[in-house]
Order: structure tokens, then sequence, then C-alpha cells
């Protein structure tokens, strides 16, 4: 495999191979022309019987090198690959792709369904379908079209109704404050003011937040795939989240000081201490969006401190509590004149 290197303003592609004599090297502007320059010298050099031994014969061969292959730059990879893995190592693993046909991944479809829910056989089933279109037009493997595209999953209701009482959140932040790092407790307030996402709260800066103007800079990728364009979004930030910023300290390098699986592993502890087992991480960010719509924000304001652009998912993320879905308005009728 190629090796690709920093040289000096440029990236270098260095390959060496013991059946051929010499090395090859060559230097570029950018890391993803001389990866592109690597991979097809690299063709070139493979004899045409390797090639046609690197060929998935099976879905689990297929799925292997989909992993280390498009996937491994993919932005959601590790999310992704995780039940990619799990069937590589089940039963369809073994099916050949010559013989693959919605009869298999209607069998696989109905037991995943035992024991998950629609929506995220829904979501597996879409990375099947991109599996089987690249293993077939890039890799040459034998697929009889594409069985997956044929299948259907009827969606179920997997939209949640999250809130949050004063009790509940006091308990779970209670929970956070007990661990050892009091950046977790700092995180889940700043989730809930902000409405920001996990990855957008560890990755920011305090070089991207402006507290005189009270807006923060986030830069997302337009597209799922890594080392894309990236597009900026400037999120404004409310009063309690100033408030909360500005009792830090210490406003140098990340907001916060901890790793995407510290804060992970210590929310889960904390949420099971506060008797908040099913709550997740995500479940803040409706809770936030739900709470800007009661304090009277508009969706223009508030679809600008999400990132949504669709009115309609933004309205999926708003929920209220039981105690305030039903409103105190009342319609006074007066009395009819006597008679």
């Amino acid at each position: 495999m190629a090796t690709i290197r920093r040289s000096g303003n440029g990236w270098q592609a260095l390959i060496r191979r013991k059946a051929h004599t010499g090395t090859q090297s060559k230097t570029f502007p950018t890391r993803r022309e001389a990866e592109i320059w690597a991979k097809a010298t690299e063709a070139q050099l493979t004899p045409q019987k390797d090639l046609l031994s690197e060929v998935p014969l099976t879905i689990a061969e297929a799925i292997t090198a989909f992993i280390a292959g498009p996937l491994s730059s993919h932005r959601s990879a590790a999310n992704e690959a995780y039940p990619l893995k799990a069937t590589a190592e089940g039963w369809l693993g073994s099916v050949m792709l010559s013989e693959l046909t919605v009869r298999h991944l209607a069998i696989w479809r109905d037991q995943r369904l035992c024991r998950v829910k629609a929506n995220t056989v829904m979501r597996e089933l879409r990375i099947l379908r991109v599996l089987l279109d690249w293993v077939r037009t890039e890799q040459g493997a034998e697929v009889n079209g594409n069985p997956a595209r044929e299948l259907k999953v009827k969606a179920g209701s997997d939209g949640r109704v999250a809130f949050l009482s004063a009790e509940e959140e006091g308990r779970l932040l209670a929970a956070l404050s007990r661990r050892k790092n009091p950046d977790n407790a700092f995180l889940v307030r700043l989730a809930l003011t902000t409405a920001m996402r996990r990855s957008e709260l560890l990755g920011l800066r305090w070089q991207d937040i402006d507290l005189e103007h009270r807006v923060a800079q986030l830069w997302r990728n337009d597209c799922a795939a890594i080392r894309k364009q990236q597009a900026q979004r400037l999120v404004p930030l409310s009063r309690s989240t100033i408030a909360l910023l500005e009792t830090r300290a210490e406003r140098v390098g990340r907001l916060i000081k901890t790793t995407s699986c510290g804060a992970r592993a210590a929310f889960e502890r904390s949420k099971e201490e506060a008797g908040l087992k099913e709550l997740r991480f995500h479940d803040l960010r409706h809770i936030a969006i739900s709470r800007l719509w009661m304090q009277g924000y508009s969706a223009l304001e508030i679809s600008a401190a999400s990132g949504h652009r669709d009115l309609r998912m933004l309205m999926r993320y708003s929920h209220y509590a039981p105690e305030q879905r039903v409103r105190s308005t009342y319609v006074h009728t007066p009395e009819a004149p006597a008679s």
C-alpha cells in the first residue's frame, strides 16, 4: 500500500514494491491528489490475476472491502460500520453475491424487525443498497441487479416525545457533577441551552465564540464524506448560554475538554444514577428546541440555532411537557341579558 506523507508545502505519495526495482514517488499540492495518483499507479503495478482475486465473492467479503474503502472516508463511518460487521458475522455474510436474492434480504429484514425498530432496519437497508451498488459497479462483483432496492420496509412510528422536568434535570446534573471531569455537566447544560449536537459542542473552540455579539461559528461538511467542502453556520447564543460561558475562567483551546467516548460514558452512567434510563443525549436537542418555542422564539430564529433547513423536520423536534400541552386560554362569553 502506498505511503502518503507531508513533503514541504505538499503531499508525497510513495510506492515500494518488491516485485519492481526502485521506488516511485510524486508530490502533489493536496492529499487527495496524492491518493488518486497512488491508487492509479498501484493498479498498473498489480498483476491482472491479483486484481481478479480481490473481487468480493460473498456478502461478508463485500462488507469488509466496503468498510476499508469508501466507508472509511464517511463522516459517520463508525456508526454505519457496526451493523455491517454484525451482518457479516451472521448467516447473511456467507451468502454468495451471485446467488443473493430478495428472499435472502426479506428473511434478514424479518429477523431484524424482531430485535430492532422498523426505522433502524430502514437505515441499515439503505447502507446495504449503497454497498451492493458499489461492489457491482466499482468492484466488478457478480450481483443480479440490486435486490436491496427491491425490498420494502414499512416505516414505524419512531418519533420520541422528549422532555425533562425541573426535578429530573436536577437529578441528571447532580449525577454528572459527581463525575471526575466537571466538563461533563457543563456539556449537558450547554446542550439544553444551545440545541447543538454533542459532536458540535465537543468541536467548539473559544476562538469560534463571540461573546460580545452572542454568536458561535460552527463548521460542518456539506456532505457525509470527510475532507470535503465545509459549510459555515453562525449560531445565535441566548442570554442563558452567554451566562454559562462567562462562568468559565479559562478561555483557551477547546470549550469542553473531554473526548467523545468520555462524554458518552459519563452521560450513560449519570442517567442511570438519575433514574432516566430511556434518555438519550440527542433528546437534549429536542428539549432545547422545545424550550425555545415556549420562550417565544420564531421558527426562523430557532432554525438558525438548530441548523434545520426544513420546517417539517424542525417541528419534529418540538415537544412540550405534559403540563404545557394544555394551554390555559379561556374565552369569556358574556351572559345573556335578562328578559
